[in-house]
């Protein structure tokens, strides 16, 4: 069974639901994107994520479990793991006057 997620109503969405419906995932593959977005976001906000950046760093670290996710091959945790190391090493914009 393939499952997309599309939004059901005006309301906003999450960043990884929105996403999601961008991209086709079985059940099982879904549910592990889940997980892994879930466990990310509440371990980088044990970290000390500023509330601020809340939006931006959901939807960094969706983008790249999915990114990651669609090349197959990886658990919940190794794709929860790789979107922390990548929202930790990589700016997420560009500089100012640079």
């Amino acid at each position: 069974m393939i499952v997309s997620l599309r939004p059901v109503n005006e309301e906003p969405v999450m960043p990884l639901r929105s996403l999601l419906a961008k991209a086709t995932f079985n059940s099982d593959e879904t549910e592990k994107i889940g997980k892994a977005f879930d466990d990310a976001w509440t371990q980088l906000q044990a970290d000390g994520t500023d509330p601020a950046m809340a939006s931006l760093v959901r939807t960094a670290i969706a983008k790249r479990i999915i990114e990651m996710a669609q090349q197959g091959g990886m658990n919940a945790q190794t794709l929860r793991d790789d979107a922390i190391a990548y929202v930790r090493t990589n700016p997420l914009w560009p500089p100012v006057g640079g």
